[in-house]
């Protein structure tokens, strides 16, 4: 069958993006109106079998995970077994932060919309350390460091998780609903919520509830599962040789039930654009209704700014503005993972996008993919920043290192008169340790090109004007004396 223009002009592009990521696979699918649109994979599952991907190749979804969690919040509600507006202690009485009052004003919805308090921590990491020997080799690394304190236990249960989480020390950003900043830990909280008013394991409920209504076979949590299926990504991470970088094959899946809910589930690009269906329709997958239309308008709403141009719902970004139509999100990544899921409710289209290694662009594909079948120029941006002056004497406050518990690790310099940027980790994690410039587009607001991305990041400062953190992927990252 002939290509159409806008699959040619597309495929062009992408394979482009494809080439430089050095990903070993990569595949994007669309559908219209609950209809199969087109279909597109790009290398393979399998580089050294020189297997292909397909429709049904399972995937990670890693943070994709988190509208899954959301859903079963809101079915819960539904069901009167709880509120998004309940203290978050009524369920974990345990629950312990540096401030008491504060915590007892955190609600379910500042977990979901990520804006309890919580700066970036690296209790997850404990109930996936196992899977995470190969790509955690950098001794520096602060997630190497903290996983490897003599007094630090791997997590197991819940009340494993609890009781590690209670033990850390940092200072909460501000009061609950103050900030957004991306918490892993709030998600997991979310899921020993949702096991204490359901009676079942996350991981179960959402099987029942969600995936086996929504007809998601191919959807599971446990790597265990996945020799029992025909059709099944390699995962690949970068590794560091003599000041190279090498992409090896990772037998190991993230694996750590206890924080399944904050981005563990696997799936593959038939089953979601399947679940795509829920938020296209306001619920139903074919007659089958899974939530409430309400229910998901409450998750598309744009609950809390988090980025320059976009805002938070529950378990979702929303762009208002994408070309005159609201477009709503999610993106994931972890190790051998990089997911992308995208809904246009207006238009009736709906987008997925996965690939095997973590830092590939799948975002950046899935909106060529729609911009080109909507006749827009395939690298066409929907973001407008305005032109903004900070004078240089000014910039100098900006300046400094900013440290998580989470492992990010960012250095600002001023250079020449101008802002730049740098990511300390180690390159074999993030596939990257170039430093870029920060172009101000607003009051705090500067905007990073990165290897054909742009995305906004900000400054959080005090009263006085002094600056303490930096909201980078999407993250507040504390300013450090290290």
């Amino acid at each position: 069958m002939k290509k159409k223009a806008w699959e040619a002009t597309f495929e062009d592009f992408a394979q482009n993006i494809f080439t430089k990521s050095r990903a070993p696979g990569l595949i994007v699918g669309l559908n219209k109106d609950g209809e199969s649109l087109y279909r597109k994979s790009f290398g393979y599952r399998d580089a050294e079998q020189k297997l292909e991907l397909s429709p049904d190749t399972i995937m990670g979804l890693a943070s994709v995970t988190k509208s899954f969690t959301c859903m079963a919040i809101m079915q819960l509600q539904e069901a009167g077994k709880l509120s998004v507006h309940d203290p978050v202690i009524t369920y974990l009485p345990e629950l312990r932060t540096p401030d008491r009052a504060k915590t007892e004003k955190m609600t379910i919805h500042h977990f979901m919309t990520h804006s309890a308090g919580f700066p970036p921590l690296p209790v997850d990491s404990l109930a996936v350390k196992s899977s995470m020997a190969e790509v955690l080799s950098d001794e520096n690394h602060p997630i190497y460091r903290f996983l490897n304190k003599e007094d630090v236990k791997p997590v197991e249960t819940f009340t494993d998780y609890l009781d590690a989480f209670n033990k850390q020390e940092y200072e909460l950003l501000g009061a609950p609903g103050q900030y957004f900043s991306y918490s892993n830990d709030s998600y997991s909280l979310l899921g020993g919520i949702i096991h204490r008013v359901s009676g079942k394991p996350y991981d179960v409920y959402v099987k029942d509830h969600i995936l086996d209504p929504a007809g998601m076979s191919s959807s599971t949590f446990y790597p265990s599962d996945l020799p029992k299926f025909p059709d099944v990504t390699t995962l690949y991470h970068y590794r560091e040789n003599n000041d190279e970088l090498e992409i090896c094959p990772d037998p190991n899946w993230e694996d750590g039930l206890v924080v399944a809910a904050s981005g563990l589930l696997n799936s593959t690009l038939r089953d979601m654009l399947n679940y795509a269906e829920i938020f296209r329709t306001g619920g139903l997958i074919g007659n089958e209704r899974i939530l409430s239309e309400e229910s998901v308008k409450k998750m598309m709403r744009p609950h809390i700014r988090c980025s320059y141009d976009r805002y938070y719902g529950y378990g979702l970004m929303i762009k208002p503005d994408f070309f005159g139509q609201t477009l709503v999100e999610h993106g994931g990544a972890i190790k051998g993972v990089a997911a992308q899921l995208t809904i246009l409710p207006e238009s009736g289209v709906t987008a997925v996008g996965f690939a095997n290694l973590v830092g590939t662009p799948v975002e950046e594909v899935v909106t060529a993919a729609i911009n080109s079948y909507a006749g827009r120029p395939v690298d066409a941006s929907a973001a407008t920043y305005r032109e903004y002056h900070v004078p240089v004497e000014k910039l100098g406050r900006y300046v400094g290192r900013f440290i998580s518990g989470e492992g990010a690790d960012l250095s600002v310099s001023l250079e020449e008169g101008a802002l730049q940027v740098v990511q300390n980790e180690s390159i074999a994690t993030t596939g990257n340790k170039e430093k870029y410039p920060l172009q101000p587009i607003g009051e705090d607001y500067f905007l990073v090109k990165a290897k054909g991305r742009e995305f906004s990041i900000g400054f959080i400062t005090e009263e006085n004007g002094e600056v303490k953190a930096i909201s980078y992927g999407l993250r507040i990252v504390p300013k450090g004396n290290k």
